[in-house]
């Protein structure tokens, strides 16, 4: 059960996909169906939800906000591999197999999360059939990210052309995709940004320095603005 001071919200849902928001509000349904009780808590920036090799004690779905998805070696290396989204649901597989958790989830802002245990998550597949089939589903879009998220790490040769398909993927998630020019929030340190395309924050420094030197990207106070994405496009195949 969720350590953080539990609040019940009544507002719609903070998630812009329909697809999402569709999945998301059959499993609710099936819970409630099944008169299972979900908890709703508001969850501060900065916060893990839960840390790999923690037992799984059931799914986190969250409701508004962003979460970052990583994973550890036994050296302490940490690399991201995704950015969890509204209508997301965390913590699914492993739940399911009965294990460890295997990822670390960490807000990354104010999140509103609503958590399911899961000896009641498993009650739903079991008694509820449109349940059971959003479970799938979940699944299947969590391999799908996954392997995205494989590609983009593996297929570029260099981290310059890793970190230019980072920044390109994070202009996309601000709807920005297709513009000449587009701008990103600076939400990320250069540390986390290493841990996203498994490379060193003094390379990260080094790359973004020599990127707004060639005037492909500059900075503002509070934000990374792409200024040549047919540039960085280009980057990002090397």
């Amino acid at each position: 059960m969720p350590s953080a001071q539990q609040i019940e919200f009544e507002e719609p849902l903070g998630v812009e996909a329909e697809q999402r928001q569709a999945e998301l509000q059959l499993l609710l349904r099936a819970v409630r169906g099944s008169k299972i009780n979900s908890f709703n808590s508001l969850y501060g920036g900065g916060r893990v939800l839960f840390a790999e090799g923690e037992p799984a004690r059931g799914v986190y779905i969250l409701r508004s906000g962003l979460a970052t998805v990583s994973i550890s070696s036994s050296e302490g290396r940490v690399v991201m591999l995704r950015l969890a989204q509204p209508g997301d649901v965390l913590g699914v597989n492993s739940v399911l197999r009965g294990s460890a958790y295997d990822t670390t989830v960490k807000t990354l802002e104010p999140c509103r999360i609503e958590f399911i245990s899961r000896a009641e998550l498993i009650e739903v597949v079991k008694q509820n059939r449109s349940g059971a089939e959003v479970i799938v589903s979940l699944l299947s879009r969590e391999l799908t990210e996954l392997t995205e998220r494989a590609k983009s790490l593996l297929l570029p040769q260099t981290v310059r052309g890793r970190l230019a398909r980072l920044l390109l993927n994070l202009s996309n998630h601000n709807g920005s995709g297709a513009s000449h020019t587009s701008t990103l929030d600076r939400r990320f340190t250069h540390e986390e940004i290493a841990q996203m395309i498994c490379s060193s924050r003094e390379t990260v420094t080094r790359l973004l320095a020599t990127l707004r030197k060639q005037s492909v990207i500059q900075f503002t106070a509070d934000s990374i603005v792409i200024n040549d994405r047919s540039a960085l496009e280009k980057i990002a195949l090397t």
